[in-house]
């Protein structure tokens, strides 16, 4: 299974791969943004600026502890940073309002500890409120936002996703390219 190949965008302008899973598919954002940092907290209460990786595709993925799917979703997510080392970025975003502790003790429970996790529980970063609209929308948990290498939110994934797949990573090739 290729690990991010050496075909990416620079070598074509024709749409992305199709990424999709048995209920979801990679829908893209048009026109894409650009990501701007956002300061978040992590599970020790430290402020921590969360911002596209210059020349590195970054994974945001939105969860809670109340999410049934997120209990699928964060254990393929933690393999997927493992399996990637520094190649691919990811930030794994609880949008819990109960608190680091609650937050804490929810990913012992799924034995999570290597995976990148930040707070948001005021929905500095994602929310869906249409009154104080946020960079990324929370259609639904877990939902999964690719920014590509130069900073910009291309689309998203909905629902628990394999991103070891091979169309999966044929996708991370292409915006691993700009």
């Amino acid at each position: 299974m290729p690990i991010l190949g050496r075909h990416g965008r620079a070598q074509s302008q024709d749409s992305p791969p199709i990424f999709r899973t048995a209920r979801y598919q990679f829908t893209l954002i048009r026109p894409p943004a650009e990501l701007r940092p956002a300061v978040l907290n992590d599970l020790r209460g430290r402020a921590t600026s969360l911002a596209a990786v210059p020349g590195k595709v970054l994974l945001i993925n939105l969860w809670a502890t109340w999410c049934e799917a997120c209990r699928i979703d964060l254990p393929m997510l933690e393999r997927f940073h493992v399996a990637m080392g520094d190649r691919v970025a990811v930030a794994a975003i609880s949008m819990d309002t109960s608190g680091h502790a609650e937050v804490g003790s929810y990913l012992e429970k799924l034995t999570i500890h290597r995976l990148p996790i930040l707070l948001d529980p005021d929905g500095r970063l994602a929310n869906n409120s249409t009154e104080r609209p946020a960079q990324l929308t929370a259609y639904g948990l877990p939902i999964t936002y690719l920014i590509d290498a130069a900073g910009r939110v291309e689309g998203y994934i909905a629902g628990a996703a394999d991103w070891l797949a091979d169309d999966a990573q044929r996708l991370l090739a292409y915006y691993s390219s700009t």
